[in-house]
């Protein structure tokens, strides 16, 4: 019984040691765990700032200096080609058409020369010849005009300050810039890296980390390596090329490019003009009736020893006058041929203008969606910054949810995003650097700007838009359906018609109460045509807007049109200056009334008549119809916007698109390209078709 009880208490005994030893592994083991999140967390606590820093930039004034190339590093082919042209010229001035000739003759058997009528052993002639029309005097002064010509039209001609050396010398220094800058947000991300893969490791041999985590924290290890690799490879290829110390120390600045004032340098009309005239002037020269006339004057000394049987020599000086005639002369053929060559020469420069204008284009709206994917990552990175700042306010109050691992891995993609933002704006350098090379003679300071909080908006694509109402559409449609249609598709802006005789008054009435009171905005349109002939249009206006509480409309809309007039090509600049003067009388009106002046105009008005049109309105409304292309658009309403951009809207029409989507995607692709905010569609009737149409498709 005894033997018992000592047994037992010894069973007893052994299985309280080992539940103790059991549990004191355990023990030790969480110890471990909480030890390693610990590290981690001082990891964490160590590198969490990191997503309040912001890039260090350069100032804005390095930008031009970056893509400045000194005028001696290189002469244009222009200019080797007028040193050409200038000894050519000096040439041709000394050249008078004068020859020196001489001749000798032996007769082995003495007999009758043909050309003499002698008979002789042996001639001998010398003398001086004078061309005075073809291949002479007078040829060689059109050569040097031609050549002179050439001159001019080299001179016109913009100077090509990037060459191809030129453009890589460049580029290699905008990459290297930018991967410096990689390298060190790389660093950053591999000392997070090194800090926190040993302890991954550690707590997935201890079952605490899953392996996917592991792999991804590895996988970002590999790819930091691999883009490290990358950038340091390329600056050490180019490391005793590029000076370090004449680079920016900082974040080369954000920029955007200036449309508008990148055309008005890629194209000048009345340099265009004036090679053309210069060409068309070569022809002419080169194709003279003259040169194909030969005349030209003979001075001989001519000595003859004669046959043995009159034993004698003689000798004379003689002179003579040489013409030479083509027939027919071909005065009309050559006419002919410089017509249809000046009319290739034209035909030439309009394609090649286009060419450049098209690429120019290309180029701009790539910058502009590289600009457009900064904006989004910089959207990215700030739900990173908000994710970071989440963790850290966890982390401060001991939340249970703190996870350090998974804070330090927002952390690395946050930096990530960093680098991203870094090569898109590498690119966005490296489109100006094409799109400087596509308008030669230019300096990137005359056609970019700081990159602004409203570059931003427009990146955003934010637009406002208008629709022209007519009248037959407020008959056809209620105010509450009106009212819902432009509600729905974001419409600030309401164009309103009234009839010349008033009978939609009643409708247009009720229309605009209705927009007021849901705020949208309301203009009244105004399109009687014999107002340009009016002494007093606010007589018409007085008419039109009796019964009208014009607090409900924000501005006079005039739809005037003077182009239409049967007349107006004999007549345009009379109706132009009928057009000002009407809405300088208008402007005065709206003044009174305590309104805005808004104008339709088409695309094609003279610039004078432009800038006398935007001093008096205070909104352009561009009607870009029949060419749905935002590359002929933006070629056609640059003038416009150079004026004032702020005041001019581009106004679209359905029936142009082949359904809803085609006008969406043109004002999305025109709001990226030039900045346009401000859009119009005409019309109520018309979209609402167009709308219907593309259901159908859908369906």
């Amino acid at each position: 019984m005894k033997n018992l009880a000592i047994r037992t208490f010894a069973t007893l005994m052994l299985c309280l040691l080992v539940f103790h030893s059991f549990s004191q592994i355990g023990f030790n083991k969480d110890s471990l765990i909480t030890s390693k999140i610990a590290n981690l967390t001082t990891f964490w606590n160590k590198y969490n700032d990191l997503s309040n820093s912001r890039p260090d930039f350069e100032n804005y004034a390095i930008i031009p200096e970056l893509y400045s190339i000194k005028a001696s590093d290189s002469l244009s082919i222009a200019d080797y080609q007028n040193k050409v042209n200038d000894a050519k010229i000096h040439a041709l001035k000394q050249n008078l058409g004068l020859e020196g000739t001489a001749n000798y003759l032996e007769n082995f058997n003495t007999g009758f020369n043909a050309d003499d009528i002698l008979a002789y052993n042996r001639r001998l002639q010398a003398g001086l010849d004078w061309n005075i029309l073809s291949d002479g005097l007078v040829n060689n002064r059109y050569k040097e005009q031609i050549l002179k010509n050439e001159n001019i039209i080299n001179s016109l001609k913009p100077i090509t300050k990037l060459n191809g050396n030129d453009f890589i010398t460049v580029s290699h220094k905008i990459i290297y810039s930018f991967n410096i800058q990689k390298i060190k947000l790389l660093q950053k991300r591999q000392q997070i890296i090194d800090d926190k893969i040993s302890i991954a490791n550690e707590l997935y041999l201890l079952k605490h980390l899953p392996r996917l985590d592991l792999l991804q924290i590895m996988q970002q290890q590999v790819d930091i390596a691999s883009m490290d690799q990358i950038y340091k490879s390329y600056n050490d290829q180019l490391s005793l090329q590029i000076n370090e110390s004449t680079l920016p120390k900082k974040v080369l600045p954000l920029f955007d490019v200036d449309i508008s004032k990148a055309f008005s340098f890629s194209e000048n009309n009345s340099m265009n003009d004036s090679i053309l005239k210069l060409e068309i002037e070569n022809l002419e020269l080169a194709h003279k009736p003259l040169s194909d006339v030969r005349l030209n004057t003979q001075l001989r000394y001519n000595y003859y020893d004669l046959s043995k049987t009159t034993n004698v020599s003689k000798s004379f000086i003689s002179a003579g006058l040489g013409l030479a005639v083509p027939i027919p002369l071909g005065i009309k053929a050559n006419k002919e041929v410089i017509s249809a060559q000046a009319k290739l020469l034209e035909y030439q420069q309009k394609e090649n203008a286009s060419t450049g204008e098209r690429d120019l284009l290309n180029t701009f709206y790539e910058f502009r969606y590289k600009l457009k994917q900064y904006n989004n990552f910089f959207e990215k990175r700030k739900k990173y910054e908000e994710l970071i700042r989440i963790e850290r306010v966890k982390e401060k109050f001991g939340d249970f949810e703190f996870n350090p691992l998974s804070a330090l891995n927002l952390l690395d993609e946050l930096l990530a995003v960093d680098i991203e933002m870094l090569d898109l704006q590498q690119d966005m350098y490296l489109q100006l650097l094409d799109i400087n090379s596509k308008i030669p003679g230019s300096e990137v300071s005359a056609f970019i700007k700081p990159y602004s909080s409203d570059t931003m908006k427009v990146v955003r694509e934010k637009t406002e838009k208008a629709m022209y109402i007519w009248s037959e559409a407020q008959i056809k449609y209620t105010p509450e359906y009106i009212e819902e249609y432009l509600r729905l598709n974001k419409i600030s802006t309401a164009i309103i018609s009234l009839k010349k005789d008033n009978s939609n008054k009643t409708e247009a009435l009720n229309l605009f109460s209705k927009l007021a009171s849901k705020g949208i905005r309301s203009e009244l349109l105004v399109g009687n045509n014999k107002l340009l002939s009016s002494k007093d249009p606010s007589i018409y206006f007085d008419s039109l807007t009796n019964g009208l509480d014009l607090t409900m409309i924000s501005a006079i809309h005039l739809d005037v049109e003077p182009h239409v007039l049967n007349d107006y090509d004999t007549n345009k600049e009379k109706y132009l200056n009928q057009y000002i003067d009407l809405l300088k009388k208008t402007k005065l009106y709206c003044a009174q009334k305590g309104l805005k002046l808004c104008v339709s105009i088409p695309v094609f008005y003279p610039e004078v008549t432009l800038k006398e049109i935007y001093a008096q309105a205070d909104l352009v409304y561009l009607m870009a119809y029949e060419h749905p292309n935002a590359g002929f658009i933006i070629k056609k309403v640059k003038e416009e916007f150079a004026i004032d951009a702020d005041k001019t809207i581009i106004a679209l029409r359905a029936k142009d698109f082949k359904n809803r989507m085609e006008c969406e995607q043109l004002i999305k692709e025109l709001n990226t390209t030039l900045n346009a905010t401000k859009f119009a569609l005409h019309d109520l009737e018309t979209f609402v078709k167009l709308d219907e149409l593309s259901v159908i498709q859908e369906k």
